[in-house]
């Protein structure tokens, strides 16, 4: 008759663990003037509350039978007018956030063993703890036919185990690496007996919440055989994502369910490609032992002549994730994330629901509830930060000033808080105001103090060459700007988000100001980074001037800030590169400075070696035949040799025909092929051409007959497209800048003589 919250685990010995609670009711609040009007509308089970809303406001605590009335309920009370608080928390989250409980807890009371579990705890004592688990992960991948109606064979690799299931009918035999099964359903109650038997903690693959778990849940459903795979009873579920942006998630009890591919995307780890092929190669050097357009035709091909060199491709597609999150240490950065935000390891990438739980779990502390979120609201433009005129040309030892965690460290020195926003702020208030017109309270706020105990936290991880918990906080700590800029939010307020950028605006204004002061140039200027240039011909001399100008502005800006704002400056210069050389472009038919695009040269070590940023040789739309010339280009640039050569032979080798595994666009699919309608993209022409699933990227080139898939090509090259498209607008800039004509280098300007 009561909601059982479920605490799956793993413990410190080892072993599984679920905690079953039966004593927590599912609840939200609604302000105490509403308390008459409630019970009309159906919220019956009222419950005196201390808290308030941050505004002040009495509450009352609305108890309810069961999670699922929650969702009905506030939606009548809406439709009344009454607004209640904490309404769309989930059932769970809310449950960890009451306890303080962020991803390990601490268990006291007596246990019983489990059908699958180790230990079973009874409503016991629960206390938050701190501890970094190792989680055993085991990967799986299924093959099956091209129309995903039949599965040929399930690889797993994990937990001490590396073996195929290989489905194989009367007509077949089984090479003696394999399992062989007789039936589709022997072969799904085989993988799921299996995944029961190595007991991971974590189930992972490539892709598996958008392929196999979907696949595997038709087969078992159409074949009657349950997908029984948890540590506790019940199915295994998948939610859909509401867009091709927003990922689904599937859930099996008692096991983490983390796919490779979103480990990777939601690290903000960027790739080329993010095919496991691609992600292999470029992570492990090593990639699938099938690729190519007729892959999924030469699979079965394999599996019914060639089984051997079959269960081998299956099997190292399983493994090879296994190595790829090893490598990139995905599994324990999501742990870390979790131990960090308080959400289970699998939603640990949305940072509106971290930021939700740290700051909901703070207002509980101080006696406060937060709002539901509000559904109606629009987005409001939000400033951003300032972005000064490039001054275009190449030039020697320039130094880039960066403001270190500019948004975070603004927030922590002007107070910025939701709770501390005064939004009609008394005549005579001593309050901080920003640059924007926000008013915010002299006292610590929330947020400011998240960010006070994070700062050092991460710097101690840094120090003790924790790389894993330095990044979860970074990445922590840089979402909070873009959670209050967003509608998704329940906190969203664009007068915060705004305070934030119109400060960051000022002070990066007044750096500029104050380093000019100093009689030198700033050549250019982005949100957080000033480029001067230094005018020294030696580059320690580079080096000095920029760290002696790091000491200069930190120690003027915490006066300047005290002397206005009379509060203290968490703001920190540091040199963050020297550039040997730096070319800074002009806007293509322009004259002006072309903003957030520039190429360097920097040491490393005894080398040098030219980074980019903005530019084409850093863009994944662009080709490899305009990334390599760019990057090539600047290499003889900035070590002073001569480009004329270069340039014209990298026209006449595509033009021969010698670069044509250089001229693949790839392009990502925002929506659905039949939702373009008002445009059709060059992708999309392409896509629609496939014979396949074009998936989330197209790969495809462009022909004397338009755009067509790569590796579906029908007709001939456009090389003047690619020389016009492509090489022309990498190497023009730097063409211009040595005076020097696109046209005439690559010979194409010939003219008729008239006579």
């Amino acid at each position: 008759g009561r909601p059982v919250v479920h605490l799956f685990g793993v413990l410190e010995s080892g072993g599984s663990f679920l905690v079953r609670d039966t004593r927590f009711a599912p609840h939200f609040w609604i302000r105490s003037t509403d308390a008459e009007r409630g019970l009309e509308i159906g919220a019956r089970n009222q419950q005196p509350s201390s808290r308030t809303t941050m505004a002040g406001e009495a509450l009352v605590r609305v108890e309810l039978p069961r999670p699922s009335d929650a969702p009905p309920l506030r939606d009548r009370l809406r439709d009344k007018g009454i607004q209640p608080c904490e309404a769309d928390v989930p059932f769970a989250i809310r449950y960890l956030i009451e306890h303080g409980i962020r991803g390990t807890l601490e268990i006291e009371g007596r246990s019983r063993k489990g059908k699958r579990i180790d230990r079973v705890f009874e409503d016991p004592i629960l206390r938050p703890c701190r501890w970094r688990p190792s989680l055993s992960v085991l990967s799986f991948d299924i093959e099956t036919d091209p129309q995903a109606r039949t599965l040929l064979s399930i690889a797993l690799v994990g937990c001490g185990a590396a073996e195929v299931l290989l489905f194989t009918p009367k007509d077949l035999e089984a090479p003696d690496e394999a399992v062989a099964v007789d039936s589709q359903e022997e072969l799904i109650e085989s993988f799921a007996r299996r995944v029961r038997e190595l007991d991971p903690d974590v189930l992972t693959g490539w892709n598996i919440v958008e392929f196999d778990f979907p696949v595997l849940m038709r087969r078992a459903e159409a074949l009657g055989v349950p997908l029984d795979l948890g540590r506790g009873r019940g199915a295994v579920r998948r939610r859909r994502g509401s867009s091709r942006q927003q990922s689904s998630q599937v859930s099996v009890p008692g096991r983490a369910v983390l796919d490779g591919l979103a480990l990777l995307h939601g690290a903000f780890i960027r790739m080329e490609e993010y095919s496991l092929d691609a992600v292999a190669r470029e992570v492990l050097g090593e990639g699938k032992t099938v690729t190519g357009r007729q892959r999924a035709h030469e699979i079965l091909r394999m599996f019914r002549e060639r089984r051997s060199e079959f269960v081998d491709y299956n099997l190292t597609d399983a493994r090879l994730v296994v190595q790829i999150l090893e490598e990139l240490d995905l599994v324990e950065l999501a742990v870390e994330r979790s131990r960090l935000t308080g959400l289970p390891p699998h939603r640990v990438a949305s940072s509106i629901a971290a930021f939700d739980f740290l700051y909901i779990s703070e207002l509980r502390r101080r006696d406060l509830v937060a709002p539901s979120v509000d559904s109606s609201r629009s987005a409001e433009e939000t400033g951003g930060g300032a972005v000064l005129e490039p001054v275009s040309g190449l030039f020697h030892n320039v130094v880039v000033l960066d403001f270190k965690s500019l948004y975070p460290s603004l927030i922590r020195t002007f107070q910025i808080d939701p709770l501390g926003f005064v939004e009609h702020p008394e005549p005579g208030a001593d309050l901080i105001r920003a640059p924007n017109g926000a008013h915010f309270e002299r006292q610590p706020g929330i947020l400011p103090g998240l960010l006070d105990e994070l700062f050092p936290r991460r710097q101690r991880a840094q120090q003790e060459g924790d790389a894993i918990a330095a990044y979860a906080i970074k990445i922590l700590m840089n979402s909070f700007f873009g959670v209050l800029g967003t509608p998704l939010c329940r906190f969203y307020n664009p007068a915060i988000a705004n305070a934030i950028t119109s400060f960051g605006r000022e002070i990066l204004l007044w750096a500029r100001r104050r380093i000019e002061l100093e009689g030198l140039r700033v050549l250019y200027g982005d949100t957080d980074s000033l480029f001067v240039d230094t005018e020294r011909d030696d580059e320690r001399e580079a080096h000095r001037l920029g760290r002696e100008l790091c000491e200069l502005l930190d120690r003027e800006l915490a006066s300047h800030i005290e002397a206005i704002w009379r509060t203290e400056s968490r703001l920190t210069l540091e040199l963050d590169t020297v550039y040997l050389r730096l070319f800074l472009p002009h806007v293509r038919h322009g004259t002006r400075g072309a903003r957030k695009r520039y190429a360097g040269l920097v040491r490393d070590g005894d080398e040098t070696r030219v980074v980019f940023t903005g530019l084409e040789a850093v863009r994944r739309d662009w080709t490899e035949l305009a990334r390599r010339t760019q990057r090539e280009l600047f290499e003889r640039l900035f070590h002073d040799e001569p480009v004329e050569e270069f340039v014209r032979r990298r026209v006449a080798r595509l033009r021969d025909g010698e670069l044509d595994e250089m001229l693949i666009y790839r392009k990502g699919l925002r929506k659905d092929l039949d939702d373009y309608t008002s445009t059709t993209p060059p992708h999309v022409v392409a896509a629609r051409k496939m014979s396949e699933d074009p998936g989330r990227r197209v790969a495809y080139v462009m022909t004397v007959a338009g755009p067509e898939p790569a590796r579906e090509r029908a007709n001939s090259y456009d090389y003047e497209h690619y020389v016009d498209k492509q090489i022309r607008p990498v190497t023009e800039p730097v063409l211009d800048l040595l005076g020097l004509d696109f046209a005439k280098v690559i010979g194409d300007d010939v003219q008729l003589d008239l006579f």
